[in-house]
């Protein structure tokens, strides 16, 4: 007959695989974040200018994101399956707009992204900051928990 090991152990095992996916989790969404930050300054910055014609949305379960093809100022550039970043939220119901204008392009990330002039990188990167100091905390409340609930020791 095998011995059952003792519920604290199994508690501990199950608190510190929690401990670790909640850091992981909060350290990858904060990375992207703040990379959709610094692209959207990146491309404010030294993107090339020029102009984006929508093509269709893609929405997710809170909001939309316009996709089409970005034709640069100079004619230079053509990029399709583009996604334009804006100040404004899109919703599934929202007409589909004519050309935008004065939008810059970020061509290094995964997938190019148009950034129009109203644009503000600061909210996702501060956002992208704060992200794992919130997975820090709810870990630190989680280690806090087990150590609450174990009964203390009578003394004879």
């Amino acid at each position: 007959m095998t011995s059952r090991k003792p519920s604290r152990t199994r508690t501990g095992i199950f608190v510190w695989t929690g401990i670790v996916f909640i850091l992981l989790v909060s350290c990858g969404v904060g990375l992207s974040l703040v990379g959709e930050g610094l692209g959207g300054r990146r491309a404010l910055a030294h993107g090339p200018l020029g102009t984006f014609t929508p093509t269709g949305r893609e929405c997710g379960k809170t909001s939309c994101a316009w996709l089409g093809t970005f034709t640069g100022a100079d004619g230079t550039v053509t990029e399709e399956h583009v996604e334009l970043k804006d100040a404004e939220e899109v919703r599934r119901d929202d007409p589909m707009p004519a050309a935008v204008t004065d939008v810059r392009l970020d061509d290094e990330a995964n997938r190019p992204t148009a950034y129009t002039a109203d644009y503000s990188w600061y909210p996702p990167v501060v956002e992208g900051a704060l992200f794992p100091l919130v997975g820090l905390g709810i870990s630190a409340f989680l280690l806090t928990v087990p150590k609450r609930q174990r009964p203390t020791a009578v003394s004879p």
